[in-house]
């Protein structure tokens, strides 16, 4: 242990006692000299006049790389860049002004012959010879851990950069695989609104089922994206569980009939109607239950039953739903609920399919707070279970007396879209053809020229374009409406943007409905109805 004369005992006659005392080892030089080595760390004192060091332990001798012999008697700024040991007199003046423990958790130290590294310090005064003060440092190397944390946070923000880009190149795929499914299905149902031959319409047919199901796949994927990527919030409104399950079993009960299936729905006595809980999901839970059923059962039945407990103020929904199909083996149950797996994986596979279904419906039902369950016997059938939590909402009141019919709407709309893609700006205008007088702008900026211009009765507005994008345009819109006083026209956000974040955005920006691509025609007019709805309603 290098040391100078502070390290003497102040007192040579409570040395000469200490030497007779029965423990009188545990105050010998060598035993202190002992403990200072042993300590895992950077142990240093320094004179608190002028910074020199007056004792190192081995282990600050290794730490800094300079023999102990060349410190003692010197101070900072023989070893240490000016910027650093002006940084280092200037805490220890406070250390030694405020007579307290001072803890510096994580402190850069630039090594005469070691480095750079990290340390954690603890810094106090002690007395030192009559009213000197001394500075006692004790300083543990954290560089390895720091190089850990550091390597940790990299990894972390390489992760949520990796996280952004799978949602960019998503929402951007998304995009780019809706805009032109949009001119499929679009073009195909205003042709099949067209006399078509029987063989016509047969080719028609397979081309609207293959598109849907396209959707169908594109929609799980996403949705499945999301649910990986925690973004998935549930919303919490009330509404009809009875109607929800008998709209549900209602999509799928023609196909049984058609396969010769009997199909049945049945509710407990006690079932509860009103809930409160995100219908949409729930909705797409069921569905897939029964559109499984039906599909891998070639004869026999299909039966729903539904019941509700009320517990601590929840309802707690079960949902069972009995086939007479194939069954799985134990096998297979195991893995339903992975990811792209399916009952019949074989190359022979009767049945279609991404294998998605299961996996987001179980996730949607965890976070419902429940689970989705299969019991399966292979020859005799399968049943699935589903329970979730919902919320028991207050019956629905009873409807206010209508209101007076709005006056009627002119016999065809004055309709601006902003679309920049030819092929759906066409089927926009024969989706329309006949109800409405279509103004096709392609871009923000022209929309907002025509808007100045013209009167319309209603906007569809894309959302990425060039020059101007949708959501600029929309909000300018709005503004114009507020700086001029006019009458807030309904704005429909037409776009193959369908993820989200993005519906939040068009809705923030002042659309007053979204409506994703690929659009029916059936689900276009509805959007219009409704957004027509809107703007009479009383401001």
């Amino acid at each position: 242990m290098a040391k100078d004369d502070h390290h003497l005992p102040r007192d040579p006659a409570a040395a000469t006692d200490a030497a007779s005392h029965p423990s009188k080892a545990l105050y010998s030089w060598a035993f202190l000299d002992a403990v200072v080595e042993s300590v895992p760390a950077m142990l240093v004192v320094k004179n608190g006049s002028d910074g020199r060091f007056v004792l190192v332990n081995r282990t600050g001798e290794e730490l800094l790389g300079v023999p102990r012999e060349d410190l003692i008697g010197r101070n900072d700024a023989d070893f240490f860049p000016p910027e650093q040991a002006a940084f280092f007199a200037e805490m220890d003046a406070k250390v030694l002004a405020s007579d307290r423990l001072w803890v510096i958790d994580e402190e850069p130290l630039k090594t005469p012959h070691n480095g750079d590294r990290w340390l954690q310090t603890k810094k106090i005064a002690i007395p030192g010879e009559g009213d000197e003060k001394l500075l006692l440092i004790i300083s543990e190397d954290i560089t390895e851990r720091k190089k850990s944390a550091i390597a940790l946070e990299a990894a972390l923000e390489r992760s949520r950069a990796a996280s952004v880009a799978k949602s960019e190149f998503l929402a951007n795929m998304s995009h780019e695989i809706r805009t032109p499914l949009n001119g499929v299905l679009g073009m195909a149902q205003v042709l099949a609104q067209t006399e078509l031959t029987p063989r016509q319409r047969e080719m028609m047919d397979v081309i609207l089922t293959s598109g849907r199901t396209l959707n169908a796949l594109l929609s799980d994927i996403l949705d499945l994206a999301k649910v990986e990527a925690g973004e998935v919030e549930l919303e919490a409104a009330p509404f009809d569980l009875r109607a929800a399950l008998v709209a549900s079993a209602a999509t799928f009960e023609g196909l049984a009939l058609q396969k010769g299936l009997s199909f049945a729905l049945t509710f407990d006595d006690d079932f509860q109607e009103r809930v409160e809980g995100d219908a949409l999901k729930f909705g797409q839970i069921v569905n897939n239950l029964i559109s499984n059923a039906v599909k891998f059962t070639s004869e026999g039945s299909v039966h729903v039953h539904a019941g509700t407990v009320l517990q601590d103020g929840q309802a707690r929904l079960t949902v069972t739903v009995d086939d007479t199909g194939e069954g799985f083996t134990p096998e297979v149950q195991a893995s339903l609920f992975e990811r792209f797996v399916q009952g019949d994986g074989s190359i022979t596979r009767r049945f279609g399919g991404s294998g998605l279904g299961l996996s987001i419906a179980q996730r949607f039902a965890k976070l419902m707070g429940g689970e989705i369950a299969c019991v399966s016997t292979p020859g005799e059938g399968s049943r699935f279970t589903l329970t979730v939590r919902l919320v028991p909402a207050a019956p629905v009141a009873p409807a206010p007396p209508r209101r007076a019919p709005r006056a009627a709407a002119p016999q065809r709309l004055r309709v601006l879209l902003a679309e920049d893609h030819p092929t759906n700006q066409r089927v926009v205008e024969l989706m329309l053809d006949g109800v409405a007088d279509v103004v096709v702008t392609e871009d923000g900026e022209a929309a907002l020229r025509a808007y100045q211009e013209h009167e319309f009765d209603l906007v569809l507005m894309d959302t990425q374009m060039p020059v101007m994008d949708g959501l600029t345009a929309i909000a300018e819109i709005r503004q114009r409406e507020r700086a001029a006083g006019r009458v807030r026209i309904p704005i429909i956000s037409l776009t193959a943007n369908a993820m989200p974040h993005q519906v939040e955005a068009c809705l923030a920006a002042g659309a007053d409905l979204h409506l994703a691509k690929p659009v029916t025609v059936s689900a276009l007019f509805e959007t219009i109805a409704q957004a027509c709805d809107l703007a009479a309603e009383p401001a």
